[in-house]
Formats: C-alpha cells, sequence, structure tokens
C-alpha cells in the first residue's frame, strides 16, 4: 500500500494482490483517522458481495472469482464499538460488460486500486439498530 495524506484526506493506492477492506482498515486504524468517505476504482479479484435481505434482517453473500473493473466504490470509514470498519458499495464489470454490484465484503487487487478517504473532524460512529439488524450512523 502507497498512501500520501493530503489537506483533505488520503490519497492511496493498492497493489496487486491486497485485500481492499482490510488494507483500508488497517490505514485507518495506523493514521487514526476518525472517520471519512471513501471513493475508489480499479482492478479486482476474488469477490465477496452481498445484499441486504429486509425481511431476515441478514445480508446474502456471493461470491465471485473473475477479474473486475471497478467502475465505482462508494463507502465510509465508521468506528463500531471502538474498532474501525469500512462500509463500501461497489459496482464491478467484468469481460461480457454487464455490471454486478452490492456491498463489498472482500475483493484482492488484481492489478491496482486507487481510492480517496475525504476524512472528517469528527468520529463516525456506528450502533445496531434493533429494528432492521443493520448498523446505523449514530447522529
Amino acid at each position: 500500500m502507497f498512501f500520501k495524506k493530503i489537506p483533505n484526506g488520503y490519497l492511496i493506492r493498492l497493489e496487486k494482490g491486497e485485500e481492499v477492506i482490510e488494507s483500508l482498515i488497517k490505514l485507518a486504524h495506523r493514521e487514526k483517522i476518525p472517520g471519512g468517505f471513501l471513493y475508489g476504482l480499479g482492478a479486482v479479484k476474488d469477490v465477496t458481495l452481498g445484499y441486504f435481505d429486509v425481511a431476515k434482517k441478514d445480508y446474502v453473500k456471493k461470491n465471485f472469482s473473475d477479474e473486475y473493473e471497478v467502475t465505482s466504490l462508494v463507502g465510509d470509514i465508521y468506528y463500531l464499538e471502538g474498532k474501525p470498519g469500512v462500509h463500501a458499495h461497489v459496482n464491478l464489470s467484468g469481460p461480457d460488460f454487464k455490471v454486478i454490484g452490492g456491498h463489498l465484503y472482500r475483493a484482492v487487487i488484481s492489478a491496482t486500486g486507487e481510492f480517496f478517504i475525504h476524512t472528517t473532524d469528527e468520529t463516525l460512529q456506528r450502533r445496531k439498530d434493533p429494528d432492521s439488524g443493520l448498523n446505523i450512523l449514530d447522529l
């Protein structure tokens, strides 16, 4: 991982073989990032996506092993029970040019990944919402 602190956040480049979510969480912990909004693009493989089943109050996950172009990644850096986390959604395009997307659980960089974290001044906290089952922003 390569990163550069800039006045309003961080520029990050992940290299082939690095796992996206894990790497971004390590950066947040190392740099003591209180919170922020995340944007990214690149190329990935070995992806796990999910979508939230409202009736079951749980995520349904699916693995994708092909290589994909990250056409859009958005999310945030937050804290839950004192630990940093990444909540990200992603759109991916494969060799058939069809787009898949959802909640990003895991993705391994297959070529490069470029990310921007726009940091916040205050810590973004999440808490478990008993009605939905989601970890929602605690505002």
